[in-house]
Order: structure tokens, then sequence, then C-alpha cells
């Protein structure tokens, strides 16, 4: 079952007239309504009043309960206005008694058989007494109004003329009436009443009115309507309906044996279609469907038959219920008061209620609780419940009334939904809905009355979410490049996240804050991000490394929190701690310090910072921190000099890669003064590798390094390098005994049988001496070499193996001592004639190329002198046809006899070729050359006069 939402409707200003209008007035009203007596209502409604105060004390108490039953409460369907248009006279003097709602008008009905017409929107239209009696009952087709009363009269009157009237008197309290839906034609109503008659009226030709009674007998009629042509009325039996073309009942639908008395509660009817009732009486509610079997039209009664759809009991009493929408029904029920007691001897009544409730299954969607004025003595039959079904431009309205007050329910549009979510504080769904109903101010508004709630619920966590959605829902506009001043919604938004975040810390639940607030767009004072960072310097050091990570320096102090975390340092030193304090450092500016701190911890990091930095210069007393960075103290002092150079490799090019910022003396220097030789030998090494140079200087020093911590490449080093002395060179490989070594280097000085001997003697390596003897050639040599070996097989065997060309082999097998035991001899004799084979085919395989190769460059040579080169002639008139043309490389054209006369070497008239006579084209190659010949020989200089001529000038 819906909760029940308590809709307080007084209005202390409601009418204007006073109680002391109602002395001594009193109507009796036999249907429900009791006596009713104003002074006495007044002062129990006092009396009522002092009770509430009393209570007072008690309602406090249940504050707290109230509110956890608020939040479980359901939205109300229907927002409710009083009513305050009306005949100030209407609901205080004379009450009401009857409504009726038509979609052109509305009839308020009073028990002082009044009626006051009205427009839909409550303006006067015109009133009218009929009655001397209460009205009981209205009836209209849109043009008359019918009234029936305990006066016994049933009046037609004109909505608008007030001369259009009539009356039929029954002598009799009349307590139902329905005019035919087709009133203008047929001036028929039905009514009924006291006299436990339902009786049907109608006007002849000449306007005299003829009754006829459709039943009789069955106790007074409570209600009646008419439809089509269906009549339904009710009486003690039950309900009945009747076929009005006919006048025949259709059916009896017999009332619950355990309902009240048919007259103390009166029947209301609300047709939901032409063929489908609403009928609500008592504890009960019918919908009954009227069936058509037949085509006849129109149809006749046996045609017809009705069944009962749904019979729904209601724990209240039905003052009213109409058809809401397709999926409910619009209920008003009457609570009556609690039996009497001994401390209460006349129980007041409770509340009226508006429901909604299905029509299939009786289940109620919600309930209002409506105070109307009043209604602690009123009964069932005081309440009416009609509707107004608007119109295209107009929503429909319900109308629910007593006989005291009014109220007008109307369905709640989004605008309702969001004052009542806001009045019972459900101020999440407030927020969620708001953003198309309001401006971003109430909007605002509105969320932070949410986060208000949160923090009084003690909720923090979620609170500081909703801090984040709410000032983070108002978007900021960009500022323009010359806008540097603070927007009036950034100061705004700053201020209100600024008041709220010191709620946050001060209250210390700074963990459900810190990770909301903005750095930028409003950025807030330094102040707030120091103490959020404070915070969890002391007690979430991870959680600070990652605000350090995600917030911008420039948005707090660095250096406090710089100070705050060096002083954290003296109780513990953290290695993520001095990281993030060099991070601080680099952020302010100053990277020396942060690579302090990094050197400490032996972070590689410091690596990047220097070079980015430029700070090696600057760094020159830690340069043996900087190489041994990515070393441990155990590494540097056993480590293989191979591991030491992998894991310094990074440190050492950075250094030797600023060796025009910081010399490598200084370096050196600072280096060997740590105790730190491994790292200046690779420094140095790595030196020479780049720039051989600035490294020429340290040469005697890298002897000994190399002889120290990596031999292996001590002798390359002492082949590649003529910068060291060779004299102490050698005085260290003495002293270490590293011979081969000490033999390069003797050999380098001259002292090569010295260095031979040591090669034979110290190493007895035959190969060695031979390569010695080789690389020195030295012909002393190699026979001091013989001399030493002629004794020793093994040498024997390795000279004629490898000596080569360098010695003779003829004269080495002479050598050899008749009788000796070689081994091996035979072969190495049979490989060195092999050899010889070997070269000598060689080269003449080579001398057979070589031949080949001149004889075809000589041919190439031969055709291509022989071969003439085609020219072309530009101008050809200054020439003779038969002339021969002579053309240097230089480009200058001449003919052969302009070219030997200019050259002295004929006459003009001189036949300068004894074969000229002979036509160029046929002439023969031998001819050609010949002739050719002769022109060479006939020319003093190879040149070309002209050339030869510009030369001379140029000379001169």
């Amino acid at each position: 079952m819906a909760n029940r939402n308590e809709l307080v409707t007084r209005d202390e200003s409601y009418g204007s007239s006073s109680e002391e209008e109602e002395d001594d007035r009193h109507v009796q009203v036999e249907v429900g309504y009791t006596e009713v007596e104003s002074d006495e209502a007044s002062s129990e409604e006092e009396e009522a009043v002092e009770v509430d105060e009393e209570n007072d004390d008690d309602e406090e108490d249940d504050e707290d309960e109230d509110d956890e039953e608020d939040e479980d409460e359901d939205e109300p369907r229907l927002k409710y206005t009083r009513i305050v248009d009306l005949p100030p006279t209407l609901f205080s003097s004379d009450p009401l008694s009857c409504f009726l709602a038509h979609e052109q008008f509305l009839v308020f009905a009073t028990h002082g058989g009044t009626l006051h017409v009205t427009t839909p929107d409550l303006k006067s239209i015109r009133t009218y007494r009929a009655h001397s009696a209460s009205i009981l009952s209205l009836s209209t087709d849109g043009t008359v109004i019918a009234s029936a009363s305990l006066d016994g009269r049933v009046v037609i009157a004109s909505v608008t003329d007030a001369k259009d009237i009539s009356a039929s008197d029954f002598l009799r309290p009349v307590h139902a009436v329905s005019l035919d839906p087709n009133f203008q034609t047929t001036r028929t109503f039905v009514s009924g009443g006291t006299a436990c008659s339902l009786i049907m009226s109608e006007k002849g030709w000449l306007g005299r009115q003829s009754d006829t009674t459709l039943f009789h007998g069955e106790g007074p009629i409570d209600a009646t309507d008419w439809t089509g042509d269906i009549i339904i009325a009710m009486n003690d039996s039950g309900i009945h309906l009747y076929h009005a073309p006919t006048r025949s009942r259709i059916s009896r639908i017999a009332r619950p044996k355990d309902a009240p008395r048919a007259d103390l509660y009166r029947p209301r009817i609300s047709w939901i279609s032409p063929t489908k009732v609403l009928v609500g009486w008592a504890y009960a509610i019918w919908i009954i469907k009227v069936i058509k079997t037949g085509d006849s039209t129109p149809a006749l009664v046996s045609e017809r038959k009705s069944e009962v759809e749904t019979i729904l009991s209601i724990d209240g009493l039905v003052s009213g219920v109409l058809k809401y929408d397709d999926e409910s029904l619009l209920i008003l029920t009457y609570n009556p008061p609690p039996p009497p007691s001994e401390d209460t001897t006349r129980p007041l009544a409770l509340t009226p209620e508006i429901r909604l409730v299905s029509p299939t299954s009786g289940e109620e969607f919600s309930a209002d609780q409506l105070s109307l004025r009043g209604y602690e003595r009123l009964g069932a039959n005081d309440y009416h419940l009609g509707v107004w079904n608007g119109t295209k431009n107009l929503d429909r309205k319900f109308y629910v009334l007593s006989a005291r007050d009014g109220v007008v329910a109307t369905e709640r549009d989004e605008n309702d939904k969001f004052d009542w979510l806001i009045e019972k504080k459900k101020y999440e769904e407030a927020w969620e809905m708001s953003q198309t109903l309001v401006d971003n101010t109430r909007r605002r508004d509105i969320g932070i009355r949410w986060i208000e709630s949160l923090i009084d619920a003690e909720n923090w966590r979620e609170a500081g979410t909703v801090l984040k959605r709410v000032l983070g829902a108002t978007p900021i506009p960009p500022a323009s490049d010359n806008d540097e001043e603070e927007s009036d919604l950034e100061k705004t938004l700053r201020e209100e996240w600024e008041r709220w975040a010191w709620v946050f810390v001060t209250g210390g639940h700074v963990t459900d804050i810190a990770n909301y607030l903005p750095v930028s767009s409003p950025e807030l004072s330094s102040v707030i991000y120091e103490m959020v960072l404070g915070y969890y310097l002391t007690n979430d050091k991870e959680q600070m490394y990652k605000f350090l990570d995600k917030w911008p320096s420039e948005i707090y102090d660095a250096k406090s929190i710089i100070v705050s975390m060096e002083s954290k340092l003296k109780e513990e030193d953290d290695r993520k701690l001095r990281q993030n304090i060099a991070k601080l450092y680099v952020s302010i500016g100053n990277p020396n310090a942060a690579i302090l701190h990094l050197l400490h911890i032996q972070d590689p990091a410091a690596i990047d910072l220097i070079r980015d930095q430029h700070l090696l210069l600057s760094m020159l007393p830690s340069i043996p921190e900087i190489l041994t960075i990515n070393l441990t103290f155990e590494e540097l002092e056993s480590a293989p000099v191979s591991v030491i150079r992998q894991k310094s490799a990074e440190a050492v090019d950075l250094v030797v890669e600023g060796r025009l910022e910081l010399l490598p003396e200084k370096v050196v220097e600072q280096v060997i003064k740590s105790g730190m030789e491994v790292m200046a030998f690779l420094y140095l090494e790595r030196l020479k590798d780049i720039d051989g140079f600035a490294a020429q200087g340290f040469a005697d020093l890298q002897v000994n390094l190399y002889a120290e911590y990596d031999r292996p490449k001590l002798l390359d080093f002492l082949k590649k390098s003529n910068s060291y002395n060779f004299e102490q060179a050698s005085e260290i490989c003495e002293r270490r005994e590293y011979i081969p070594e000490l033999v390069y280097l003797l050999g380098k000085t001259g002292q090569n049988k010295k260095a031979l001997m040591l090669t034979i003697n110290r190493l007895q390596d035959v190969d060695q001496a031979i390569t010695f003897a080789k690389s020195q050639d030295d012909k002393d040599l190699w026979t001091d070499l013989l001399d030493y070996s002629m004794d020793k097989p093994k040498f024997i065997r390795a000279l004629l193996e490898q000596a080569g060309t360098a010695i003779d082999p003829i004269t080495l097998v002479k050598r050899i001592n008749e009788g000796m035991h070689i081994e091996g001899l035979k072969p190495a004799i049979q490989r060195i004639l092999h050899e010889y084979e070997l070269t000598l085919s060689i080269a003449h395989g080579a001398a057979m190329i070589l031949n080949s190769e001149v004889d075809g460059y000589s041919e190439q040579l031969r055709c291509g002198r022989a071969r003439g080169v085609k020219f072309e002639v530009d101008d050809v008139e200054q020439f003779k046809s038969s002339d021969t043309l002579i053309k240097f490389a230089c480009g200058h054209l001449f003919s052969e006899r302009g070219l030997l006369t200019r050259n002295g070497s004929a006459g003009e008239d001189e036949d300068v070729w004894l074969g000229g006579g002979v036509p160029t084209l046929i002439k023969s190659v031998a001819q050609k050359v010949t002739h050719l010949a002769f022109i060479r020989e006939k020319l003093r200089s190879k040149d070309c006069p002209t050339c030869a001529e510009e030369r001379a000038k140029s000379r001169i």
C-alpha cells in the first residue's frame, strides 16, 4: 500500500464570514449530514488546536522517526489548491451539499437550497435559490440544470437564462435526479427519494408533466444517473439497471449482506464509457459493464445484460470515485471516527483521503490525506468528488469538496515534482532533474543542500564525490588573452570550493575531499593544497606522492613542502621521499639540490637531469658519485671490470660527453683522489674511444691502469698509442712480468734480439718468435732465430711451416744436422714444395691475365686511333667542295690548304697532296691514313694555330 501524504490545506484567511454569523443556525440533513452547529463546531476546532499544542513535545520526540518516514514517502500524484474564489457565504454560513462539473460550467449547491453556477475558472455565471432545503442531487445536459432537494421538489433551470425555470413537486424529499441526455428533445428525467419510487417524468405537447413509476417499494432511492439508453438507480435492494426506451429493468445487483444501511451513505456514480459504470457505495466499488447482445436499433431490453467486472473492497467509506487513467481509479474516502471511549465520548473523524488504486487488483498506488476545514465533524455524505476534463490548452481538474471547504487537484508536472523533492529533502533526485528546470545558480544551491544533508548524516565520502559533481557541473567559460582578472563565476566557485575544503580538512576528512580538489578553473588557496599534502606526509606518504605527480607545483608553496619533507627525512631516510623532494627542487628551479638527493640514493635519474640541465661543471665534487651511481660498494670492490664497465657505461658516457665543460684533467684528479682508480681507467678508456686527442696526455697513466685492470687490452693499447713513455711502459711490464707486452716494447725500441730471446726463453713460443721476426723484417734476427733453433726439432719444424718466404727453405734444410729426428719433417717439406708450386702457378696465371689485358687495351687504342670522327660544318660557304677539312679538339676548323699555308709549310699555288685530285669520299683507308700522316709531318706544331696565337698574345 502506498504511503499517506498529508496535505494540509488550512488557510486562516479562508472565507469572509465569521463564526458568529452562524449562531443558532441549525440545518437538519437526513442523509449523513448530521446536525451542524457552527458555534459548537468552532469551539471544538479550538479544542482540537489546544490538543495539538499539548502534543507538541510528543511530536518533537517523534521528529526523527518522521524524517525516516519522509525518506520512504512516495511522491504524490496530484497537487492541491484551496478554492477561494467562490462567494463568501459558501462553506461558511451556507455549507455545500452537492456538486456538479460540466465541461462548460461548474455547479455548487448548498444546504440552504442555493445554486452557484460558475465557469471552470470559478467566475460566476449566475446564483439562484431553487429550494428551501438541502439540495441532494444535480444533473445537467449542458443547457439546463436539474436539482433535487429535501423540500420534495425537482427544479430544472437554464444555465444562463434566469427566466427559464420550472419545478416539479413530489411532496416527499427527493434524493436523486437525472436528466435524459436528450432532454432538450424529450423533456424527460428520472427522480427518486423517500417515496421509495423511481419515477420517470416527461412533458407532453401542452407542457403537462406525466410521471411513470419504473419501480416502487424496495426502499428509498438513494442515487440515480442516466447515460445513453441506460438508467442506473440504487436503493436498499441494490443496484438497478433499466432500459430507458422500454422502461424495463435489465438487471439488479444485490448489495453485500454485511453492507451497512443503504440510507446512511450516499452512493456515488461515474460513467467510464456509455456501457461501463463505476458505483462507489459504502466500503465497496463496483465496475459494471452493460453488454448489447443483439443488432436491433434501438436495442431491445432483451438484448441487454449486465455483468460485474470487479468489486473492490475499500478500507474507507467511498465519498467519490472517478476514472483517473486506464490503469487507475481516483477515489475519495472518508475515515469514520473511532468508537467512543471513556476518555472521548465524541471522537473526531479522521482526515479524508484521495487514493489512486488499480481497477483490477485494488492495489493502492498513492494516497493523500486532505486536512479540509472542519473535517473532524463531517460525515461521508458531506464530501464530493468531481472532474472537469479540461480543454486543449488547460489540464483537467479534480474537485474535492466538503460541506466546509474545497480544493482543486491537478496532475503534477516536473516543476511540482521538483518542488516536492526539495520539500522532502530528496536533494539528490532534485539536483539530477534540475538541469533543465532552473539556472546554474539555483541548481548549485540545491547541490549544496544535498552536500549538507550528507555531512549531517556523516556520509563524508559521498559528500566529497557530490561536491565535485555539483561544483563541477557549472562550466567556466575560457578567459580571453587580455582578461587576467578572475570572473565572477570563477570567484564564486573558488570561494565555494574553499569553504567546503576547509570543512573537510578541519573536520578530519581530508581523504574524502583530496581527490576532488580542482587545480585550475578555479585554482584554490595554496594553503588548502599544502594542508592536504601535509596530512598525507604524516599519514600516507604514498598518497602524497600521487598528489605531487598529479598537481602542478605552482598551486602550492613547494619550498614549504620541501622543508616539511626534509624534516621527515630526519626521522627516516626514505628513498621515495628523496625522489619526490628532488622533483620539487627541479620544479622550483634548483636542480643542483635535486641531484644531491638523487646521488644520495644512487638514482639513475640524476644522470638524465645533469644531461638535460647541463650541470656537469657544477657537479665536479660529486663526479665519483656520478660515475658509480649504478654500482654498489661491493660491486665496486670485487666485481669484474666487465661488470663495472657495463653498469657504469651511462654515467661514464655522460662525463665523457661533457669533456668540454669539465676538463678530463679535473675529472681524473677528482676520481683518483677519491680512490676509484678503476673508474679513472674506465673514464680514460671511453675518452680515448671518443676523443683520442683529449686522452693523449693520460697515456702513461692508462698503461698503468690497463696493466692493473684490463691486461688483455694492454698490448692493443701499446700498439695503437704512441703517446706513452716507452721506458716507463717497459718498466711496468717488466715489473709485472708481462712478457708479450715487454717483447713488443723492446721491439719498438730496437732491442730485437733481447725481445726475441725473451719470447724464446721465457715464453717458449716459437710461433710468437716467428711472428716477431716477420714483423721486424731483420735478416740478423732471422739468423739469430735459426742459430737458436738448429738443435731444437720443434723450432725447425715451425720454421719450415711458418717462415714462408722470409727465409730460404733450402738453406734451412741444409743446416739441419744429419741424423736429427724431426717429427713431421716430411709433411712440412711436402707442404713447402706444395706452397712453392702453388705460388708458381698463381704467378703464371697472373702473367697470362696481364698479357691478355695488355693485348685488349692495345687493340682498343689502335681502333680508336684508326677511326674517323664525324663532325658538322656550320659555315660551309667559306670552304671549297674539294677541300680536305681539319678540326682540332678546341673546335677550330681549317681547310688543309689554309692550315698548311698559314703554318708556312706550303705555298698558295703548291699542291699540298699528290693525291689531291682524288675525291675524299672515294679514297681508301690506306690513302686516308697516309694523307693524315702527311699533314702531321707538315705541321710544325700539333696545336691549333688560332689557340697558339691567343696564348702568345696573352703572354705578351
